[in-house]
């Protein structure tokens, strides 16, 4: 079995931002599979609900190599990308939002 790779990026949301941070993540989502190395992924958003805050968020992306996350990554320059991360910004509370990689073992 060749690996996958589980990149969470994961951030918390302003209290009572949630819908329009999601709306905005969605949309920002939708354009990541249109227009970037993103659309090789997997994909999955999760938020807090038993011993984690509702406001916090996991947006998971499933790849067959890091090789594929790190294009993904250098896709999000694209000048198309940046209202979402500027909508979005406002909605984050700073320091919280970091990617976390994991590599799966069994399928």
């Amino acid at each position: 079995m060749e690996p996958k790779f589980i990149c969470q990026w994961s951030l918390e949301i302003v209290f009572g931002k949630q819908k329009q941070a999601l709306e905005i993540m969605k949309a920002w989502g939708a354009e990541k599979f249109r227009s970037s190395y993103f659309r090789v992924s997997e994909n999955r958003m999760m938020n807090g609900f038993i011993g984690s805050s509702p406001s916090f968020i996991i947006d998971e992306y499933i790849f067959n190599s890091l090789d594929d996350f790190e294009k993904a990554l250098s896709d999000m320059s694209q000048p198309q990308f940046r209202q979402y991360s500027e909508a979005l910004a406002p909605y984050i509370v700073p320091g919280s939002q970091k990617w976390t990689v994991y590599k799966m073992i069994e399928d």
